[in-house]
């Protein structure tokens, strides 16, 4: 009988080459909807409730590393080796030593599976435990099997084994159940089976896939779990695959908008929009909007059209976003943004506020009901309520001597004029004016008219006296 269930951890696969991916990037860091494959196959994991997550890395494996350190999973990790690469099973047997003392469910799952979700492994995991089996594998339906190992069954449905494509006769080529290369092991009593996999097939590879056969000889428990979805568990191998991955995960993102948010999108084939997203009730996604990562729009809103967006990003209600970039910031409600706009770096715009034509706020603070609509640039300043910042102003924040960058602080209901400097570090008070043209140094007080260019002359006559002298 299997193990008691005391625990849960999980394997993810990652140290194939992925040499039809034709990149010097390993293939898990390739991205899906602007997440990393095995970003979105960790956070598949991070949902199931596993207590820890051993990744095996072998080719990139310095860049993976990397990357995870920058962007670790929720659930604890550890990273182990794979040098060199023998197959699934001497994957998994390199994890083998850091299981030690661990007693439950054991998943199994590649690093290259970026559809995957947490409810298809929970089914899985549920299934293996309710079965109390020693092994336990998800498989799926195809119309063409390609190079996928076959679920071979007897004649009452018990699964027998699993035959990779290269070691199939031409009757299992046929067979239409397909391993998803996603498994769930009683340890450590699979750790038995593990210890004597064998290389004796034509890749001369330790292949996961005999633990099913093992399992089966020593007439220990198996239970097999079939995915509706087979478009779930595919890996990526290639160019065309990571395209058709994104695309795939497109449809299911416009579905759930369309049908369980209430959001329109007007153009589905133009618009691309990660899952991570969240969209309020009634608004509209205009044509060629690209909008990823960590972004919540508010319910009655107007994104685009070609407008782009990225996480963290929060937008308020009733706010329009046209043609316009914005990343890392957030817009409050009922605001007007673009077109052609450029927020960034933590820009915060409250609410009544309009954003206009090439204006571009970067790292600053806009109080509501203020308009910045335009031609400026706006960086590390701070704006108060119901201004008024004129075409053409800009914050000059930055000394190419020091490499410093300063602050501008603008009042409530302060105002500026067309093309105006305001050299950081400087404060133009609430209510005050800067006249067109100006270049402010210094501070200006509350309530006054700041003007600070050279005194205008008129010589009459004198486009008249060029043209005599030519």
């Amino acid at each position: 009988m299997a193990e008691k269930y005391t625990g849960k951890r999980a394997i993810v696969l990652a140290a194939g080459l992925g040499k039809r991916m034709k990149s010097q990037r390993p293939k898990v860091l390739h991205e899906v909807l602007g997440k990393a494959i095995i970003t979105r196959v960790l956070d598949a994991l991070d949902d199931t409730g596993v207590e820890h997550i051993h990744i095996v890395l072998g080719h990139g494996r310095a860049q993976v590393e990397e990357f995870l350190q920058a962007n670790p999973p929720k659930t604890k990790y550890s990273l182990h080796v794979q040098e060199p690469q023998l197959g699934t099973g001497h994957a998994v047997m390199q994890v083998a030593d850091a299981l030690a003392g661990f007693s439950g469910t054991l998943l199994v799952c590649a690093g290259d599976t970026p559809l995957l979700s947490s409810i298809t492994l929970s089914r899985l995991i549920d299934e293996h435990e309710g079965q109390k089996a020693s092994v336990s594998l998800l498989s799926t339906i195809v119309d063409d099997p390609k190079n996928y190992g076959r679920i071979v069954r007897d004649t009452t449905g018990r699964v027998t084994h699993i035959v990779e494509d290269k070691d199939a006769n031409e009757s299992e080529k046929k067979i239409p159940e397909v391993n998803a290369s996603i498994y769930c092991f009683s340890w450590p009593q699979a750790a038995d089976g593990l210890g004597q996999l064998k290389n004796d097939n034509r890749q001369k590879e330790y292949y996961l896939t005999d633990l099913v056969g093992w399992a089966v000889g020593k007439r220990l428990p198996v239970s097999a779990v079939i995915t509706s979805d087979w478009q779930e568990v595919c890996g990526i191998n290639s160019r065309l695959e990571l395209s058709e991955a994104n695309e795939l995960l497109k449809k299911k993102v416009l579905k759930k908008l369309a049908l369980e948010d209430g959001v329109t999108v007007l153009d589905p084939a133009s618009s691309w929009i990660a899952p991570e997203v969240k969209v309020g009730q009634d608004t509209t996604i205009l044509p060629g909007c690209l909008i990823m990562g960590d972004v919540t729009i508010g319910s009655n809103c107007l994104i685009g059209p070609n407008a782009v967006i990225h996480g963290p990003t929060r937008i308020g209600n009733d706010t329009k976003v046209s043609q316009s970039l914005v990343v890392r910031s957030q817009v409050g409600a009922n605001c007007q943004v673009g077109p052609f706009a450029h927020l960034r770096d933590n820009a915060e715009v409250g609410d009544s506020v309009r954003i206009g034509n090439f204006v571009e706020v970067k790292k600053s603070e806009i109080g509501n009901q203020t308009n910045v609509s335009h031609l400026s640039y706006i960086g590390d300043a701070e704006i108060g309520t119901g201004a008024n910042i004129g075409a053409g102003t800009i914050t000059a924040n930055y000394d190419h001597i020091t490499k410093r960058k300063e602050r501008t602080i603008i009042g409530n209901n302060a105002s500026t004029g067309s093309n105006s400097v305001l050299v950081a570090p400087v404060n133009v008070g609430s209510g005050a004016v800067v006249a067109a043209g100006t270049v402010v140094t210094k501070d200006v007080p509350n309530d006054s008219l700041a003007v600070g260019r050279a005194r205008q002359e008129n010589k009459e006559g004198w486009s008249q006296s060029k043209r005599r002298t030519k």
